[in-house]
């Protein structure tokens, strides 16, 4: 028997709760279970139960053995001094509350369907990272579509979270959480970090104010990039680092380091230089409408602005002074659809949520219903499967699922998993 089994039975009161007594015989009712707890502390607050004709308000400790109070050392911490009810799958030791009287325990040994432990143990045992693939078929797609819901709204909520401490160091202006949401994603995994310390070290206010100047936006990105410093030098690369000198010296900046850039097992086209030019493009694109197209205009505009191709020189070069045979500098359908996935579509879920627009809100969903389904190591397991695999909105869900449920086995808060284990105990 597992702790978090018997937390979600007592939760849902799956059990058999017809002449409930302690251990010592007292007659019990359980009037409310309390609000689960995932903080320190008992298990569940604010429970209401009565025991021996009494009603008791107060929290509610979850065991499988009533040793285990001893074994946490719950009798050494005062949080635990507000239990009303110890809830156990079995007693093998009476728990003192003081000199004359035991904490209250009740037993559910015996009052627990065994055929909804056995599904959820059966469902915990899958060596499948999808736990439940097996026993999908049988579900209703409602159950599917609203836990798919469910799972997304949780994922751009914690994406909103995040932004909301980004714009406490943005002084709340979000023309920079966008811009430097915009260059992590640029940078993708390999390099997000580094574009990260590049945005922080050139605020988009300076940027902002040479935005009507392209040789002056690319000297900004790359000089503060570091990388102008160890480039082989050609006629492209003087010209950036002469305007650069100019600007550093103007705003006092310093670059972040060459050594930032990861250079390992990347393909040309992610080059760190070429990303780079594709992100200065952009920023000079833009001009000072940076959050209206992020915020306001439709899909079609956001990949004309996004299919960004960068000078000439890039089209020969994927690094500095080392040319090359032509070929494509432009942005490509997969980090686009990356940048409006993950820039795009949640910062406008996050802003329409902050002022209260429930059309941005919803157009935010429609993007991702717009945008292919991602393909990963992830969504691949789920490909095969019943689930919807549509559209990003698809497959962003599933991430979401996987990371914060199936992948933790938590079966028992996922509505697909919970029908799946109840289903039979409750006919």
């Amino acid at each position: 028997m597992k702790e978090d089994f018997l937390h979600y039975v007592w939760q849902h009161r799956h059990y058999d709760f017809l002449n409930l007594k302690t251990t010592e015989g007292l007659d019990v009712s359980v009037v409310f279970p309390g609000y689960h707890n995932f903080d320190a502390g008992p298990d569940f607050l604010q429970a209401v139960v009565n025991i021996g004709g009494m009603r008791w308000i107060g929290s509610v400790e979850i065991h499988c053995r009533s040793s285990d109070w001893l074994r946490h050392h719950h009798q050494f911490d005062d949080k635990y001094k507000s239990v009303i009810l110890h809830v156990v799958y079995e007693q093998d030791v009476e728990i003192p509350l003081d000199e004359n009287e035991f904490v209250p325990t009740l037993e559910l040994k015996g009052r627990i369907p065994r055929e909804m432990f056995i599904r959820y143990e059966t469902l915990m045992k899958m060596p499948d990272m999808l736990l439940c693939r097996t026993q999908l078929q049988s579900l209703e797609p409602l159950i599917l579509h609203n836990q798919m819901s469910n799972v997304l709204m949780e994922r751009l909520l914690r994406r909103q979270t995040v932004f909301q401490s980004t714009l406490l160091s943005c002084q709340q202006d979000w023309n920079e959480l966008i811009y430097r949401t915009l260059a992590i994603s640029f940078g993708c995994k390999k390099n997000g970090t580094a574009f990260e310390l590049l945005a922080q070290s050139l605020p988009f206010r300076i940027v902002r104010a040479h935005l009507s100047s392209k040789l002056q936006i690319y000297a900004l990105v790359f000089g503060q990039s570091g990388l102008l410093d160890v480039a082989e030098r050609d006629e492209y690369v003087e010209r950036l680092s002469y305007e650069y000198d100019y600007l550093r010296y103007k705003y006092q900046l310093t670059s972040i380091g060459a050594h930032h850039w990861n250079w390992l097992r990347l393909r040309p086209q992610n080059f760190p230089p070429l990303r780079l030019a594709q992100f200065a493009q952009m920023l000079y694109e833009t001009g000072n409408e940076l959050s209206d197209r992020v915020l306001k205009m439709g899909m079609r505009g956001i990949r004309t602005w996004l299919s960004v191709a960068p000078d000439e020189y890039w089209q020969t070069h994927y690094m500095f002074g080392k040319e090359s045979p032509k070929h494509a500098s432009g942005m490509g359908d997969s980090i686009v659809n990356s940048l409006i996935v993950n820039v795009v579509a949640p910062i406008r879920f996050s802003y329409a949520r902050f002022s209260g627009d429930d059309d941005m809100q919803e157009d935010a969903l429609a993007l991702l219903e717009r945008v292919p389904y991602e393909n990963n190591k992830t969504t691949r397991l789920f490909s095969d499967s019943v689930f919807p695999c549509g559209s990003a909105y698809d497959s962003q869900a599933q991430l979401e699922l996987m990371d914060h449920y199936c992948s933790q086995k938590r079966c028992l808060s996922c509505s697909i998993g919970e029908r799946i284990i109840r289903v039979r105990g409750d006919s």
